[in-house]
């Protein structure tokens, strides 16, 4: 992936703010030896290093950004998808809703302009996980990002089909969910599954690569869908 625009963030690095606090930035990110109950194998180990990566290139305040999985991670530079130095990517592959509530703390610090969230789908994949509680996770995303940071705008994209039968009912009763919830909630929804779905409501294979991962067409549609609501 390539990276623009971040500033390098030292190990142990503390700034002091105007009114004389000192803020120490690791505090920002989760510690390294972070369990996350709903992570695979694959993700306890990725998920630290892409954190890492984080933390070598900070957000800065007033950034875009784009938060959720592999999906959104293998989308690569969106500053570049997008032409906008200020997007970035915040995307770990195999994350979820549990994985994404436990790194909002250099988010909430950076108070972005916008975020643009896509999560649910490895959640949806585990039998133990119900539309309501991706759901449920999902608004304490939303509410723990607004709750810190009052003026970004935050937009919850409804979660891609797959080519998986069996997860069908399960997407489409989360996604109901976060449509329902919309008018009573601190976010604007943007239905970007109805753009990557068959008349059968499973993933269009034109734009996937695996039938849950995007191709270079998938994306992009995902950024002919959103380009209007991402601010220059």
């Amino acid at each position: 992936m390539i990276v623009v625009g971040f500033q390098a963030c030292s190990q142990n690095e503390i700034i002091s703010l105007d009114d004389g606090q000192e803020v120490d930035l690791n505090a920002l990110y989760p510690d390294n030896n972070v369990v996350i109950s709903t992570h695979t194998e694959f993700t306890r180990t990725h998920y630290p290093i892409r954190i890492a990566e984080f933390k070598e290139h900070p957000l800065e305040f007033k950034d875009i950004v784009f938060l959720g999985n592999s999906i959104t991670e293998q989308g690569g530079d969106w500053c570049l998808r997008l032409n906008n130095p200020r997007v970035k990517n915040r995307g770990i592959a195999g994350d979820t809703t549990d994985g994404v509530l436990a790194r909002l703390e250099e988010i909430i610090y950076y108070e972005p302009q916008q975020v643009f969230i896509l999560i649910g789908i490895n959640d949806l994949f585990r039998d133990d996980m119900t539309a309501e509680k991706v759901f449920n996770n999902i608004l304490k995303i939303v509410n723990k990002i607004k709750s810190g940071s009052k003026e970004t705008n935050i937009f919850v994209q409804t979660v891609l089909p797959t080519s998986t039968l069996l997860l069908k009912e399960k997407i489409q009763q989360t996604n109901a969910l976060l449509l329902e919830a919309e008018k009573n909630q601190p976010y604007q929804i943007i239905p970007l599954h109805n753009h990557f779905a068959t008349s059968d409501d499973l993933m269009n294979m034109e734009l996937s690569e695996d039938g849950v991962h995007l191709n270079e067409n998938g994306y992009i549609r995902w950024v002919d869908n959103i380009i209007n609501k991402v601010k220059k």
